[in-house]
């Protein structure tokens, strides 16, 4: 038999590509590897034949990964209303996926595979399948599809979201900004399909602390003036505070976008819709004609950056990418883009991003300029007693000053 080493040369691309597979966090990950590593040198005097390496090799991991899944099902979770039920998950989330990925076509399961935990670009998959790389997104989108529609809807666990955000710590990398499909919509985290549910918390600096928090289910579709979307129950929390609203969306292929808003004044629920002009369109309508936000998600060259100077032609508002960055938030390191807003939402405020391979968003930044008044008549006096000690950026060579981030139950 030839020595641990060789035979770990040999095989232990195989276990890397399973256990990355399994495993999202490239921290978790490395843990694992390095453990399985470990653990198969030490057994390593019980293997009788030379064939059953590989296979014994990737059980080891197999159960790392398990008792990953295990340990982190163990975690305590609290459901964040009392009028929510929510399930004791007893099989860990790796058999989830994988029985998931099982009912995936093999075409699907090589693509997500490819895509996501070898992490090759769609021009790299594009190449190495021999097919155009618009054709690349499209199956990559429709095998996201197949895995959500599959993945067990019950399994789904509600955690509650910290009072205070966590440290976290954004690092530019050399990488090329990868593609993604970015199907959230604009300012509120949700994909609006059917059965998708998300909470979300705004965190005001320098406190750092939870001064809201957002709850949204997709509930059904709706018909507004022909055009069918999907109905989203909001409940907004400040304090004791409790505030309840209605979005209509429609995500298409190529764009996400809103199609009608209520809220209640003065006890009467008020109706908006994309036919109703500016009452609509200023709050939420977004891109030409409320066309939407683009879901096709690449670097366009509108918005340049270095450090924290920001450029662009402000006759326009605009919103591209402007690099790739591991975010480091909650004990795990995600692989990102950052995607800014310059202007879509407000001309005088200026949004980052940072959005994950799954097209998930990990970390939202607001940065507002000095003179921004829309809500808070007195920005200024707030903006010298709390912010003038926040982080800034500079925008075309104006001074933004960090007020809030957002984070949603995705990273916990």
């Amino acid at each position: 038999m030839r020595s641990f080493e060789e035979l770990l040369r040999e095989h232990y691309s195989s276990l890397e590509t399973y256990v990355r597979y399994k495993v999202s966090s490239r921290e978790d990950a490395e843990d694992i590897l390095q453990e399985a590593c470990v653990r198969a040198f030490n057994g390593f005097s019980s293997l009788a034949e030379e064939g059953s390496f590989r296979a014994w090799l990737i059980s080891i991991g197999r159960n790392l990964v398990n008792d990953h899944y295990r340990k982190k099902a163990r975690v305590s979770e609290v459901p964040y209303d009392e009028t929510i039920q929510y399930i004791t998950v007893n099989r860990s989330v790796a058999d989830i996926v994988r029985e998931t990925l099982d009912l995936l076509d093999d075409n699907e399961r090589e693509l997500l595979d490819m895509y996501y935990f070898q992490e090759m670009s769609v021009r790299e998959i594009a190449e190495k399948l021999g097919i155009p790389e618009g054709t690349v997104k499209s199956r990559i989108s429709s095998a996201r599809n197949s895995f959500r529609n599959r993945y067990p809807k019950e399994e789904v666990r509600i955690m509650k979201l910290p009072d205070k955000i966590f440290d976290y710590e954004i690092v530019k990398t050399d990488k090329e900004p990868f593609e993604t499909k970015w199907e959230e919509l604009m300012g509120w985290f949700l994909i609006p399909k059917e059965g998708n549910r998300i909470s979300f918390g705004i965190y005001d600096f320098p406190e750092r602390t939870l001064t809201e928090q957002i709850d949204m289910k997709c509930n059904g579709k709706a018909e507004i003036h022909g055009i069918t979307g999907v109905k989203i129950n909001v409940v907004e929390k400040q304090g004791r505070k409790r505030t309840e609203r209605k979005f209509v969306a429609q995500l298409t292929d190529t764009h996400c976008r809103y199609l009608a808003e209520t809220n209640v004044v003065d006890g009467v629920e008020k109706l908006y819709t994309f036919m109703d002009g500016e009452a609509f369109l200023n709050n939420w309508g977004f891109g030409p004609e409320n066309i939407g936000n683009e879901t096709d998600l690449k670097m366009k060259g509108l918005i340049r950056r270095e450090g924290s100077v920001v450029e662009f032609d402000d006759s326009k508002r605009v919103m591209d990418v402007v690099g790739r960055y591991d975010v480091t938030i909650n004990g795990r390191t995600y692989d990102t883009v950052c995607l800014m807003d310059m202007g879509c939402y407000d001309e005088n405020c200026y949004t980052e991003q940072y959005i994950d391979r799954t097209s998930r968003t990990v970390l939202w930044r607001r940065f507002n300029k000095a003179n921004w008044r829309w809500n808070y008549s007195h920005f200024e006096e707030i903006l010298d007693e709390k912010l003038r000690d926040n982080e800034k950026i500079t925008v075309n060579g104006v001074e933004c000053y960090h007020w809030y981030d957002c984070i949603t139950d995705y990273i916990l």
